[in-house]
């Protein structure tokens, strides 16, 4: 067994043992339970083994990944845990890294926030040849979770994550450049992206929104940090964890949130694609992150005869339609959102991939959403 240390930057967290598939073992001794990831620490070690170990699956490339077999085969290792593991399990999310006992290394020396980073294993997802190349064990790409294709790239000095779409139509990139036209007329808080062409195929890109001084802290690691009730609801016991670890602005920004997933049909905002930002240095939580990763939406995996139906929804109730009725004051600007039907239609034209009867469809179902969503507002007032 390999012993490493679990470090937040340079304040060592945990001693433990790990397994040669790369999961966690053992802990041996615990350093400094404050700085632990949020949701993790408890002072039964076994159950500790098991939170960490929780943790460090939600870090790791997931099983579902378009390719993970084939990569797995290219470089002759059991798990993704092992990819992981071979980079200290370095993440541009936060600054957690693994440090083998024994060894000098600062987060100075390995970060990928401040130095540069291999970008074989990234690439291998995307390469057409089965040549087996040399990987380079540093590189954030093994520490990056969903189920599509992505890579982090450097242009200009800036960091950006890239990320491709499903065969056959290819459609999630330009879903996220249109959520965020649609987020910037509502002037919500998001991240930008962009699109560029690769090899043919479409990619959106988005910088990193994450710094040397911060952490991405997923709401999967928030839900769970108080007990619910039987008499809380998902929405409310979530606002009462939040609370509890003083996140300040939540309820605005959950219900930012909830009014954009409902015009856009977002099928797929589960607890790991939205979260907050915790300072490391100080471990307070300085706010919501800006909202990302909304590409399964606009019924991309609808077939165009359902589009505009109401498929199923979460994190906290089953339906979109649901889920707007948590919204209780008028957040966004309301006078955008009359363009987000012109703005989806306008973006997903762009694409070679998409019939004009589906941009069609999925354009005239955003208005029809937008009219939904603009009389409900309208009513708060």
């Amino acid at each position: 067994m390999d012993k490493y240390i679990i470090m937040n930057k340079n304040i060592p967290l945990v001693k433990i043992t790990m397994s040669a598939a790369g999961y966690i073992t053992e802990v041996l001794q615990i350093y400094n339970p404050e700085a632990f990831p949020v949701g993790i620490f408890t002072d039964d070690f076994n159950k500790l083994a098991d939170k960490l170990n929780q943790w460090w699956r939600s870090r790791i490339i997931p099983a579902s990944r378009d390719g993970l077999r084939y990569i797995l085969h290219l470089y002759d290792v059991e798990s993704p845990a092992v990819l992981s593991k071979r980079s200290l399990g370095l993440s541009l999310s936060d600054q957690y890294w693994l440090k083998p006992v024994g060894s000098e290394l600062t987060w100075q020396e390995v970060n990928f926030f401040t130095n540069d980073f291999s970008k074989e294993l990234g690439e291998a997802f995307f390469q057409k040849e089965s040549s087996r190349p040399a990987i380079n064990p540093f590189t954030p790409d093994a520490s990056s979770n969903g189920w599509l294709k992505k890579k982090w790239v450097k242009i200009n000095g800036v960091t950006y994550l890239a990320k491709a779409g499903s065969v056959p139509l290819l459609q999630q990139p330009y879903n996220e450049i249109a959520a965020a036209k649609v987020a910037e007329a509502l002037t919500i808080k998001h991240v930008p992206y962009e699109l560029i062409i690769e090899d043919n195929r479409p990619l959106c890109l988005c910088p990193n929104f994450i710094t040397t001084e911060t952490e991405f802290v997923p709401a999967y690691f928030v839900k769970d940090i108080l007990t619910k009730s039987n008499n809380d609801s998902v929405y409310g016991h979530f606002l009462r964890c939040c609370e509890q670890l003083q996140i300040p602005d939540v309820a605005g920004y959950l219900q930012q949130m909830l009014c954009l997933d409902y015009l856009i049909e977002n099928s797929d905002r589960h607890y790991g694609n939205f979260g907050f930002i915790r300072d490391v240095n100080s471990l307070k939580f300085l706010g919501p992150a800006p909202l990302f990763d909304n590409g399964t939406s606009l019924w991309c995996e609808s077939l165009n005869s359902e589009i505009g139906t109401e498929l199923p929804a979460m994190p906290f109730k089953d339906t979109q339609k649901k889920q707007l009725a948590l919204v209780k004051e008028c957040l966004i600007d309301i006078n955008g959102i009359d363009a987000c039907a012109e703005i989806v239609s306008n973006t997903l034209s762009t694409s070679p991939y998409l019939d004009k009867e589906r941009v069609t469809r999925i354009s005239e179902a955003v208005a029809n959403r937008a009219r939904g969503l603009k009389n409900y507002l309208s009513k708060l007032n």
